[in-house]
């Protein structure tokens, strides 16, 4: 089969962060995902059978304390992927790699293994590190910022050529030297596709020249500031003579009116958000990854709160497919959702926002359980 990733909706889905606690809203309203194995094999197929198009997996080894904890009780990726891929027919699974703490030989089998049993659908998402915490759990070097890059992009290389060389070879390079390297069975897709969510000059370049799928924080949300930040990405890729898919991260409250949707945003968000979390979270992302100066990121303390700083789908079933619509004409290839329910909020999606992307001519119809 052909990976989903590839297919020709004009805007593709996924789910992001369902292998973790509280999933992307940092809340402590009722409801909120517990992230059970029960439950995410539930959401994992029915997801699978209206064929979203990826499963995507955060890495992620601590919380960050508040009432919730946030994030505090996750399923390691590449064994969920592994889990995933074996009861799901259709979706891309992807695995999400911090490069610095797995070693190329073994995430090349690990990967390989996972395109096996999904038949061909598996994707990376590689991480280069922003949580010096969870590295120090590992007594893993912390490097500079911009090094980080540079190491993933020979962890990258080192990688595929375990996945595409034939017989045994050495590889000598800055980071990694090995000897009569050898790895079968060699995955099912002849490349694997890589995703990456760089946001720094460094890390919009290593994505510009390494990843397939630029996974995308806005860093505005008007349309034509939207436009340009994908155009700019995009542009890159070209320049390197290739091409990139860019993805962002949405946060959805579906409800039947505009106002009750932004009066249940608010609750979750106001009333119930864990400000201590979403604080210690900021502190973190913003002293380490490089990505958002300072002042955006107080403008965005809500959008963390509500979904990890993703853009919002707010609204009706209606007004949410007008907003994609907008997605669209800024370049957007692909949304990753979150909501608070994850389970219940994505069967109403399935049935009463999919239906009207069809009809807008932003995806093809629905595809049916087997």
């Amino acid at each position: 089969m052909t990976n989903p990733l590839f297919n020709d909706n004009r805007m593709k889905l996924g789910i992001i962060a369902m292998n973790c606690s509280h999933g992307s809203t940092i809340t402590t309203a009722e409801n909120t995902w517990e992230m059970t194995w029960p439950d995410t094999r539930e959401v994992a197929v029915m997801a699978d059978r209206a064929g979203l198009e990826v499963l995507l997996p955060v890495a992620r080894w601590k919380g960050y304390g508040g009432p919730t904890n946030f994030n505090n009780r996750t399923f390691e990726t590449y064994t969920w992927a592994s889990a995933v891929a074996a009861i799901t027919d259709y979706s891309c699974v992807f695995s999400t790699s911090h490069v610095p703490l797995v070693h190329p030989v073994a995430a090349a089998k690990q990967c390989a293994t996972i395109d096996h049993i999904s038949g061909g659908r598996f994707g990376l998402n590689v991480v280069c590190g922003w949580f010096k915490n969870e590295f120090e759990m590992f007594g893993a070097e912390w490097r500079e910022h911009d090094v980080r890059y540079e190491y993933a992009a020979e962890w990258l290389d080192f990688a595929r050529r375990i996945w595409t060389q034939e017989g045994e070879f050495d590889f000598e390079g800055r980071w990694f030297q090995a000897k009569n390297v050898w790895s079968e069975p060699k995955p099912v897709q002849p490349v694997l596709p890589v995703m990456n969510a760089g946001g720094s000059p460094a890390g919009q370049y290593f994505a510009a020249t390494q990843a397939d799928m630029n996974f995308v924080i806005l860093k505005e949300h008007e349309p034509e500031a939207g436009k340009a930040q994908i155009e700019r990405l995009k542009a890159m890729a070209r320049e390197a003579g290739r091409e990139i898919q860019s993805w962002i991260h949405v946060y959805v409250v579906c409800r039947d009116t505009d106002a009750e949707a932004e009066d249940y945003l608010d609750y979750y968000v106001r009333r119930k958000g864990d400000y201590e979390a979403v604080n210690n979270l900021l502190d973190i992302f913003g002293m380490q990854s490089e990505t958002l100066d300072p002042k955006v990121l107080d403008e965005f303390r809500f959008h963390f709160i509500a979904g990890h700083g993703g853009y919002p789908l707010v609204g009706t079933p209606e007004t949410i497919v007008a907003e994609i619509d907008k997605l669209i004409e800024i370049g957007i290839d692909g949304v990753l959702m979150s909501w608070v329910d994850y389970k219940t909020e994505l069967a109403q999606w399935i049935d009463r926002v999919m239906p009207l992307m069809e009809q807008a001519g932003q995806r093809s119809p629905m595809r049916k359980a087997a």
